[in-house]
């Protein structure tokens, strides 16, 4: 065996053990784990807060108050904001080059209220979300949230980890985004709170709603892709008619690339769909790796990083810092009650 592969089992094995002395630590805990940049995203294109100097803060302001409706839905015993580490994910690039690679290239249009719409051209638009990045951040150092960052590594692969490999026996995570990719690791632990649409998922829902089980979710995504990652996808497959073509896709049985071409290859005859995923394999397998959130796509450096956070007492609340920060930006004045909306939010996470 060589040193590298004996090291890299020597890590895993420790992180296993780690993981293990933790013991009851989160055991009936409910944890609440954001999407951080999405959260932002969101808020920054459509909130329309202005701060008295004309500068828009509706990022800072929107994402806060998501973060706030959803503790006061949720009721989590902790809360975990996860961002996109520097530089994103390096391992899916390796993959597929063209990963992400259209975003960011053509203006946004930022409603500021519901009256006008301001145009912003690349430069005005990267430097208003850096200074209320910044400003953000700074305002999340100060409350009772662990906060998550990794360079090289996607917020999405550290909320899969943290929901399928730091969740305790008895401890259940609910995952807040608006990326239907977190569907996929919805289970009897483990929800999803979408904050676009109000709405939280367990197993019933994402069946309901998509008629797919969260098992079989993966199987769905690798065939639709994902535009808005510059994921394409098989041509002329939607929804509709994946699920009429792969009525599989609806056990809680999860399925394979490979158990999906043994059912197409079973059919008496095989339809225009079935034909197209044959001819579109490499496309699927390579969307799976992909998109797939429930195998960690970084080292067992960062695995140990991400555990140890996960166990450290959560930050406590420094509610003077956090005004003095919110001043500073304009941000106090969005809320009707500042002090009342922080202890209606945050007294069971942390002591006011």
């Amino acid at each position: 065996m060589s040193q590298i592969k004996k090291k890299y089992l020597d890590i895993l094995k420790q992180i296993d053990e780690e993981h293990k002395s933790f013991g009851d630590l989160h055991k009936n805990s409910k944890t609440l784990v954001i999407d951080g940049l999405n959260t932002f995203i969101r808020s920054w294109s459509t909130a329309p807060n202005l701060n008295d100097n004309g500068d828009h803060i509706g990022g800072i302001v929107g994402t806060l108050k998501s973060i706030g409706y959803a503790i006061r839905i949720i009721n989590p015993t902790r809360v975990i904001v996860v961002f996109d580490g520097k530089g994103g994910s390096n391992s899916r690039k390796e993959i597929f080059s063209g990963y992400k690679a259209d975003r960011g290239k053509n203006k946004i249009k930022m409603r500021l209220n519901r009256a006008a719409t301001v145009e912003m051209n690349p430069e005005e638009e990267s430097v208003s979300m850096r200074r209320q990045m910044g400003a953000l951040g700074e305002l999340l150092s100060c409350l009772p949230v662990t906060i998550m960052i990794y360079d090289g590594v996607e917020a999405d692969d550290v909320m899969g980890y943290v929901a399928t490999q730091c969740r305790q026996d008895g401890e259940k995570v609910v995952l807040m985004s608006s990326d239907k990719d977190f569907l996929q690791l919805v289970n009897k632990d483990v929800s999803v709170y979408s904050p676009s649409k109000k709405k939280i998922y367990n197993i019933d829902e994402v069946v309901e709603e998509y008629g797919i089980h969260p098992h079989n979710f993966i199987n769905f995504r690798m065939i639709d892709g994902d535009k808005s990652d510059n994921i394409g996808g098989v041509n002329g497959l939607g929804i509709k008619t994946i699920i009429k073509n792969f009525p599989i896709l609806t056990d809680a049985e999860t399925h394979t690339t490979d158990t999906m071409v043994e059912y197409v290859n079973q059919q008496p005859k095989k339809t225009k769909a079935h034909e197209l995923f044959l001819d579109s394999l490499a496309i699927c397998e390579r969307n799976r790796k992909l998109m797939q959130l429930s195998e960690p796509q970084f080292s067992g450096n960062i695995r140990m990083k991400i555990l140890d956070r996960y166990n450290e007492p959560t930050t406590k609340f420094d509610k003077q810092s956090f005004l003095k920060v919110g001043l500073k930006n304009g941000v106090i004045d969005a809320f009707k009650d500042v002090n009342d909306w922080l202890k209606s939010t945050f007294s069971h996470i942390s002591k006011f």
